[in-house]
């Protein structure tokens, strides 16, 4: 039997994007007055550092954008592709990638997100997606869930959490 898993609330879109262009924001102000030496420092063994946590982030947009665009090119339901996240920062090295071009990159990604998110037709948000688990979840859960853990990488890049 596949159970559903909600998120406790589900914002509405508009309510994400919202918290999206929030993030870029707080973020971008934050990035521009942090020293390179704290941006590259990790906390501890197998931790990653803030540009490694940038690097992930990005990684989650291009992944979180092609999802979002399948559900507008195939009908439902979608199946989650899993991805190695450590293996994806270590092989792209964000350690060694210049600070000011990681942020650039993540800002664009995520406009390009957020142009996404203006476009989707509202009947496509109820769209199943099948999780890593294979229970299923919908298209509209997906994208507050992205927000989400944006929000916690961001809040841990800021504060160092």
């Amino acid at each position: 039997m596949s159970v559903y898993i909600p998120a406790l609330v589900t914002p509405d879109v508009a309510e994400s994007r919202e918290q999206l262009q929030e993030q870029l924001h707080l973020l971008a102000a934050y990035w521009h007055t942090c020293p390179d030496e704290e941006l590259t420092e990790r906390p501890g063994p197998g931790r990653w550092s803030r540009k490694e946590i940038l690097g992930h982030l990005i990684d989650s947009a291009t992944n979180n954008y092609r999802r979002f665009i399948l559900a507008s090119l195939a009908p439902p339901p979608h199946r989650l592709r899993p991805y190695d996240q450590d293996a994806w920062v270590r092989v792209a090295d964000y350690q060694h990638f210049p600070a000011a071009d990681l942020l650039m990159l993540w800002t664009s990604q995520n406009r390009l997100i957020l142009h996404l998110l203006r476009r989707l037709p509202a009947r496509l948000l109820e769209n199943q997606y099948l999780t890593l688990n294979g229970n299923p979840t919908t298209l509209h859960w997906l994208i507050s869930d992205y927000v989400l853990h944006l929000e916690h990488h961001v809040r841990q890049i800021i504060h160092g959490d």
